[in-house]
């Protein structure tokens, strides 16, 4: 188990610090301080070289040129807020709206623009790195200040284990974080070998700015049941891409995955474990020109090149009855946990 740290970058006046971590099996995972970003998670291919499995930048200001908010952590609140906007102890709370008068994916000032402190640790079967920072009402705009924690774990069965945790201060606030964290587990600007299962019943219904109306949808013969496994690529096509929120974990479905995504050519498959109620599905099948992508040397990014998989509390649970509790008590504590398998799943010669 090795740990390496390199300094990479000076982003408007933050020092941004690249985290390795290494396993005993060849696999890695990056993480930068900008963002307690996710940037790298290379697997050892059958050709001795390694293949990372998300979509990445090389420079940190790569990651603020655009809004797909790539592989960061999303908090204090992932998904979008209505208006901004909510009632708790018999207050009305206004946060700062940053798309089309929501608040999405917690403000212009959430956890993906804090640069974070951290420190490392290991232990015989696994490494680590813990970020952590105050985060502060004056800042951000959510109530009460709380003092965040975003560890990162990889073992050697391959797991990363993403564990959100968060005190309360002096009031009650909010507290629903996640991974913006895209795949694309091949070798190619697409998705067509990929195949995705997803351990759903249902889905939620959005209007026109994807807030949800509070009514969940059987997924049954519609484009949103993946509940076998089937080619991703297809399924896009069909309904013009997803942005969407799935509920995972319900009746009888809380020891399984909540996701498996494989890329059936090279047998690389990841599979998602949650603590929580809901998953976001986005397919990026319209992206702003542009980007470039890291794996995609010099190529500009297509559409539907990758796809986020955000592992989180349903959206705007604040707004919406039975939808989960994402109320951080004054002096209390919450955790959260996010877990991904990496596995390929080629028979062996």
């Amino acid at each position: 188990m090795d740990i390496y740290r390199t300094e990479v970058e000076k982003y408007k006046t933050h020092l941004v610090t690249k985290v390795t971590l290494v396993n005993d099996n060849g696999v890695s995972i990056s993480c930068l301080t900008m963002g307690a970003t996710w940037q790298e998670f290379s697997v050892p291919q059958a050709d001795g070289s390694k293949k990372n499995l998300l979509l990445s930048f090389d420079k940190p200001a790569d990651y603020y040129a655009n809004g797909l908010c790539t592989c960061q952590s999303i908090g204090r609140v992932a998904g979008r807020i209505k208006d901004g906007r909510f009632r708790l102890d018999g207050k009305e709370i206004q946060l700062p709206q940053n798309e089309k008068g929501n608040c999405l994916h917690g403000g212009p000032h959430g956890f993906n623009h804090t640069n974070w402190k951290y420190t490392t640790s290991r232990n015989d079967s696994s490494v680590s790195v813990i970020f952590q920072q105050k985060i502060r009402q004056a800042i951000d705009g959510f109530p009460g200040d709380i003092l965040a924690t975003v560890i990162y774990t990889l073992d050697n069965s391959n797991r990363v284990t993403i564990a959100y945790s968060a005190l309360g201060g002096e009031v009650d606030t909010l507290f629903n974080p996640t991974c913006h964290v895209y795949f694309n587990l091949s070798n190619r600007q697409d998705l067509s070998t990929h195949s995705l299962q997803i351990n759903s019943d249902g889905y939620l219904e959005t209007d026109d700015e994807l807030i949800p109306t509070g009514r969940v949808k059987d997924v049954e013969a519609s484009p949103y049941d993946f509940r076998k496994m089937k080619n991703l690529q297809v399924a896009i096509a069909e309904n013009h891409g997803f942005d969407d929120a799935f509920v995972v974990n319900g009746p009888g479905k809380a020891t399984m995955p909540i996701a498996v995504l494989r890329d059936d050519e090279s047998g690389d498959q990841v599979t998602i474990d949650s603590d929580r109620n809901g998953l976001v599905m986005y397919t990026m099948h319209e992206i702003e020109p542009g980007i470039y992508f890291s794996r995609d040397n010099g190529k500009e990014a297509i559409g539907g090149e990758g796809i986020a998989l955000e592992a989180q509390t349903l959206p705007d649970a604040i707004n919406q009855a039975n939808f989960g509790d994402i109320v951080l008590p004054c002096q209390g504590k919450k955790t959260y946990r996010i877990q991904f398998a990496y596995d390929n799943v080629l028979p062996k010669e």
